[in-house]
């Protein structure tokens, strides 16, 4: 499934600057635990000016410390407050830093007097058990995987045993080349260099043909059946659908059912033909019984079995159980 793939891909965070309080810019606190706030915001009720009282902390502010900008520590915020073109400024900062405690002590006392809702199932909602113990889940990740293993098996027989499908296999594809008006199709032989294995599953197929948008299975659920195989000395992924077919046509398993009718269709991407020299790729026995097993469990801790209702994927699973008789 998309949701599942992406979450298995590294992402790059840029590394995140330590937080400091917006307020003094110490960055040993955050400022609704800044202990110059209520002090200063009293002295400017009293219509006077922090800094002229000789123990406020702009009269000894920390030094900035050796990488440290130049603004924005509380060296130069002290010293810019201290300036009267600044008076106005550093009274609005304090007003605010004044409200935010406020507010986060009115949270905290309120937080203490709430009385405590049940707690539920995040899954089913049930108020008797809690998500990891939940047998409503349990239960769907075992029809899910049991399904899941019955469409690999599919698979495999199909693109593997059937057409030796795999790295390094030689494929005939068709694509159309040279200008719009004077466009013509021709034939390449190219060699295959990837198959995404390790994410295809029973979503390959979600019945686009027969379901409109409003019952279809949502994007993030689907799991596209990527080739990829250099052609004409580029590496491209290949379309998997016939040539010239609606991106709704299935491509159909050894008996004629329908194996997956969800790839990466695009214009200008090369049309698999038939295999010119097969390739043996074996996968293992886990890969087909296991049924994705993790890939599941990550769905469904993910998602609540309302959701994955309104998304489509119990229907699907439904339809695919009465088709082959798994039930």
């Amino acid at each position: 499934m998309r949701a599942f793939n992406q979450s298995q891909k590294p992402s790059e965070h840029r590394r995140r600057a330590k937080s400091s309080c917006s307020y003094c810019r110490s960055d040993e606190h955050q400022v609704i635990e800044c202990p110059h706030v209520k002090a200063d915001w009293a002295l400017f009720q009293a219509f006077t000016v922090p800094c002229s009282v000789a123990d406020n902390w702009t009269n000894a502010p920390a030094s900035r410390v050796a990488g440290q900008s130049h603004w924005g520590n509380q060296h130069s915020t002290a010293q810019w407050y201290k300036n009267p073109t600044g008076w106005s400024k550093w009274y609005a900062e304090c007003e605010k830093a004044h409200d935010k405690i406020l507010r986060a002590e009115k949270r905290q006392a309120n937080a203490k007097n709430k009385v405590r809702r049940v707690s539920k199932c995040g899954f089913c909602g049930s108020a008797h058990h809690n998500r990891r113990a939940c047998p409503s889940m349990d239960a769907l990740n075992e029809r899910l995987i049991r399904a899941n293993a019955h469409w690999r098996q599919r698979f495999y027989n199909r693109m593997v045993s059937d057409l030796g499908l795999g790295n390094g296999a030689l494929i005939k594809v068709v694509k159309n080349v040279g200008s719009w008006q004077s466009a013509k199709l021709a034939e390449y032989v190219g060699i295959v260099t990837s198959i995404n294995f390790d994410e295809v599953n029973m979503f390959s197929y979600v019945e686009s043909a027969t379901r409109n948008w409003s019952n279809r299975l949502d994007y993030k659920f689907q799991s596209p059946v990527v080739i990829k195989a250099v052609v004409d000395g580029t590496e491209t992924e290949v379309n998997l659908a016939p040539f010239g077919q609606s991106n709704n046509t299935p491509f159909n398993d050894e008996h004629g059912r329908p194996l997956v009718d969800v790839f990466p269709q695009s214009w200008g991407r090369p049309n698999f033909k038939n295999v010119v020299s097969p390739t043996e790729q074996p996968l293992s026995q886990e890969w087909i019984g296991g049924g994705q097993k993790e890939c599941v469990q990550f769905v469904t801790k993910k998602y609540s079995l309302e959701s994955l209702r309104k998304n489509n994927v119990v229907s699907l699973l439904e339809n695919y159980e009465k088709r082959y008789n798994l039930c």
